[in-house]
C-alpha cells in the first residue's frame, strides 16, 4: 500500500487561475484511483505565492513526511510546489533523505529515478522562467499604464474611488475632507497634529489606521491630489481629476519645508536625536519621539510622548523634554557610572553567581537527558531483536522505527544545545582600567564620530528610559546581558528643565 499526500495550491484568487483547488483536487484523487494499491491519507492545500516555502499547507505535508507517514508527494504540476529551482532541489532532496517519492500528476517524472530528479531540475528552470516572465510582463504593463496617467496599481488614494470602468474619480464622502486639510494647512496655517484632533474630534471619514499626524502629513505631500500619478521615482500626468488646485498644493509643500514636516527632511533628521526608540512615556508606555519646532528664539528640538501627539492630552499628559539636557544628562552619568565601576562590577559579579545556578540547573537536565537517550536507544535495539526474530509485523516495525529515531535525533539535538550553553564562558569582571577606557570611548564617539554611530553605541548601553515626569526619569543602562540601574547615589542633580531642575535616578524594578 503506497500512502499518498496530495497538495494543491493557487496564488491569489480561484476566478483568475487557469486550475482552481477543487479542480486540482478532483484530478488528483482521479489520478490516484487508476494506480494500483495507492491510498490518499492526507490532503493540504495553500493560498499564496509558489516562491516561498514558509506556507502552512506546504510545511504540514513535509512534516508528514518527516514523520513517515506517507510514501509519496503528490502535486498536479510541479510549480504548485514551487517557482524556484533551488526551493525545488531542496524539497526533493529533503524527500530522498526521507524515502517519499515527489511525483507530479501531470508531468513525467517521479523523483524514485535518476531520470526523473533530472526531469524534476528541468521543469523547475522552465517554471522559475515562466515566474520571472509574468513578473516582467506585470511590471511593464503597470508602467505603462502610469505613463498613460492611469493609476498604476495597489490601493487608490484616500478621497477617490474606482468607477465601472477602473477609472479614478473623486469619493463624495470621502474627498471633502482631503480638501479640507489644504485647506486648514496652507491657508488657516493649522500643524498636522492639530489637523489631526480637530478631525478625529469631528468624526470626519478616515482611511483604516484613522487620522494621525503622520496620515495628515503624508496626505499633504501626495501629488495625486493635484492630478498626477507616480511610480518607481518617476510622475506623469495622470486622468483622474485633481482635488487640489496646483497653487495651494505648493504653497503646502512650501510651509512643509519651512516647519521641517516634510517626509523626507523627517527621514533624515532622524539621526539627530540619540536616544529615539529608547526614551518610554512611564504613564501610558508609548514611545517617546523626536520633535522639532520653530519659535521666536530659533528651532527648538524635544521628546515628547508619541501617545500625547497622536491623540492629545486627553489620552496622555506625558510632558515634553528638552534633547539638548536630557541626552546631556544621560551621557554625563553613564560616563561616571563607568569612570565609578563600583556598580558595574556588582552586577556583573551577581551576573556570575546567577550563572553559576544556571549551570547547575543545565548540568542536571543534560544528566536526565543522558538518561532518556538511552532508554529511547534500548527500545530501538529491542525492537530490532524482535523483528529479526519475527515478531513483529514489517509495516508496523517501519513506521515504530522511524517515530523512535525521529525521537532520538530530537534529544541528541537538544544535549548539544544544552552542551553549547554549557561551554559558554561564565561573566568576568573587568578592571577599573578597562571600565575607564570604555567611558573614553563613549566620550570620543559621543564628541566626535557620527551621530549614527553614538545612537549604536547608546541602543548597546541602555536599555530603556523612562519618563515620569520631568524631575523623575528612570534609566535602565546594559553591561553585556544583565541590565544596570542607576542609583541614586550615582548621579548629581542635573537639570532638565529651568523650572523643575533634577534629573531622579531610581533603581529600576528590573
Amino acid at each position: 500500500m503506497t500512502r499518498v499526500c496530495i497538495y494543491t495550491r493557487i496564488s491569489t484568487d480561484e476566478e483568475n487561475q487557469p486550475t482552481s483547488l477543487a479542480s486540482q483536487h478532483e484530478r488528483l484523487e482521479a489520478f490516484c484511483k487508476v494506480q494500483e494499491d495507492w491510498r490518499i491519507i492526507a490532503h493540504h492545500e495553500d493560498r499564496a505565492t509558489g516562491t516561498k516555502l514558509d506556507r502552512p499547507g506546504l510545511q504540514a505535508a513535509l512534516d508528514l513526511a518527516r514523520q513517515g507517514r506517507i510514501d509519496q508527494l503528490l502535486v498536479y504540476r510541479i510549480d504548485r510546489l514551487s517557482r524556484k529551482v533551488r526551493q525545488l532541489a531542496s524539497i526533493a532532496e529533503e524527500l530522498d533523505t526521507l524515502n517519499v517519492v515527489l511525483r507530479s500528476a501531470t508531468e513525467p517524472f517521479d523523483t524514485g529515478s535518476a531520470a526523473g530528479r533530472m526531469m524534476l531540475q528541468m521543469l523547475g528552470v522552465f517554471a522559475e522562467f515562466e515566474h520571472a516572465t509574468i513578473v516582467d510582463r506585470v511590471t511593464s504593463g503597470i508602467e505603462r499604464r502610469a505613463r498613460e496617467g492611469r493609476w498604476p496599481n495597489g490601493r487608490i488614494p484616500f478621497g477617490y474611488a474606482r468607477n465601472e470602468q477602473k477609472q479614478l474619480i473623486p469619493d463624495e464622502r470621502t474627498a471633502p475632507v482631503i480638501r479640507r486639510i489644504f485647506t486648514h494647512y496652507a491657508a488657516g496655517r493649522l500643524g498636522a497634529a492639530a489637523i489631526a484632533r480637530r478631525l478625529v474630534d469631528e468624526h470626519a471619514p478616515a482611511p483604516s489606521r484613522g487620522w494621525q499626524p503622520n496620515i495628515v502629513l503624508w496626505v499633504l505631500s501626495n501629488e495625486a491630489y493635484v492630478g498626477r500619478v507616480h511610480w518607481r521615482d518617476q510622475t506623469f500626468p495622470g486622468l483622474h481629476e485633481p482635488l487640489i488646485d496646483q497653487d495651494t498644493f505648493d504653497r503646502a509643500q512650501a510651509l512643509l519645508k519651512q516647519r521641517g514636516e516634510d517626509l523626507a527632511m523627517r527621514a533624515a533628521s532622524r539621526a539627530e536625536f540619540l536616544l529615539t526608540g529608547l526614551v518610554r512615556c512611564g504613564r501610558c508606555r508609548r514611545a517617546y519621539v523626536g520633535m522639532s519646532a520653530k519659535g521666536n528664539g530659533g528651532t527648538y528640538h524635544y521628546y515628547a510622548c508619541s501617545g500625547r501627539q497622536k491623540l492629545g492630552r486627553k489620552s496622555c499628559d506625558g510632558e515634553r523634554i528638552p534633547r539638548e539636557k536630557l541626552e546631556a544628562a544621560i551621557l554625563t552619568q553613564l560616563t561616571s557610572i563607568y569612570r565609578d565601576g563600583g556598580l558595574i562590577r556588582d552586577a556583573i559579579e551577581q551576573a556570575a553567581a546567577s550563572d553559576d545556578t544556571d549551570r547547575a540547573a543545565l548540568t542536571e537536565q543534560r544528566a536526565s537527558l543522558t538518561k532518556e537517550i538511552t532508554r529511547s536507544e534500548r527500545t530501538i535495539d529491542r525492537y530490532q531483536d524482535a523483528f529479526e526474530a519475527g515478531g513483529l509485523n514489517p509495516a508496523h516495525f517501519n513506521e515504530r522505527l522511524t517515530t523512535l529515531k525521529a525521537r532520538l535525533d530530537a534529544l541528541h539535538d537538544q544535549d548539544q544545545a544544552l552542551a553549547h550553553e554549557l561551554a559558554a564562558d561564565a561573566p568576568t569582571t573587568p578592571d577599573r582600567a578597562a571600565l575607564r577606557a570604555v567611558a573614553d570611548h563613549l566620550d570620543h564617539t559621543i564628541a566626535q564620530g557620527e551621530r549614527e554611530q553614538a545612537k549604536a553605541l547608546l541602543a548597546i548601553l541602555i536599555a530603556e528610559l523612562r519618563v515620569n515626569s520631568r524631575n523623575e526619569i528612570l534609566p535602565t543602562y546594559r553591561v553585556g546581558a544583565p541590565a544596570v540601574c542607576a542609583p541614586n547615589s550615582s548621579v548629581e542633580p542635573t537639570g532638565i528643565e529651568p523650572v523643575t531642575s533634577c534629573l531622579q535616578s531610581r533603581r529600576s524594578p528590573s
